[in-house]
C-alpha cells in the first residue's frame, strides 16, 4: 500500500505564511490564487514566468501520462 506524503504542497502566503494549497493546474490556470487563511490575491505574471509554467506544464503532463499507464496495470 503506497504511503501518503504528509508534506503539504504549495505556497507561503507572503501575507500570513500559511502554506496555500498549490496544484500544477492552479497555476497553469491563469487564475489568482486566494490564500484561505488571509484572503490575499497571488498574481503570477505568465509573461516573467512563461519558462517555469512551460516546464510545470510539461510536468503536468508527463504526471498525467504516468497516471492514465498505472490505471491500465491496476
Amino acid at each position: 500500500m503506497p504511503r501518503k506524503s504528509t508534506h503539504q504542497h504549495g505556497i507561503p502566503c507572503p501575507e500570513c505564511t500559511f502554506v496555500i494549497p498549490t496544484t500544477m493546474p492552479m497555476l497553469l490556470s491563469g487564475e489568482p490564487i486566494v490564500c484561505p487563511m488571509c484572503g490575499l490575491a497571488l498574481h503570477l505574471d505568465a509573461e516573467k514566468s512563461a519558462d517555469s509554467l512551460k516546464l510545470v506544464n510539461q510536468l503536468h503532463e508527463a504526471t498525467q501520462k504516468v497516471e492514465q499507464t498505472r490505471r491500465q496495470f491496476r
